[in-house]
């Protein structure tokens, strides 16, 4: 995760925008990061693919997880197959 440090020394998300997609808090409709998943996530998510995200609007405190558009897997299968040359 691409991140930054804060002047107060806490840890923050560069550009929100370019790892979410576009997806805003459900709660607030504010920006959100991704985060790494649980295990209980990662089982889900055989099932219907999501991916887990923070709100970073300070005083919301939303997290949780998000459907990932269908064809994410298959492009992401793609791009790596490509990277190392497959056709």
């Amino acid at each position: 995760m691409n991140a930054r440090r804060s002047p107060i020394g806490t840890i923050q998300p560069n550009d929100t925008s370019d790892s979410t997609g576009g997806r805003t808090c459900p709660r607030c409709k504010g920006s959100v990061y991704r985060i790494p998943r649980r295990l209980i996530d990662l089982l889900l998510s055989t099932v219907v693919p999501t991916h887990r995200y923070r709100c970073d609007t300070m005083g919301c405190n939303w997290e949780g997880n998000l459907r990932v558009a269908r064809d994410f897997r298959k492009s992401r299968g793609r791009e790596k197959s490509q990277a190392r040359g497959y056709r």
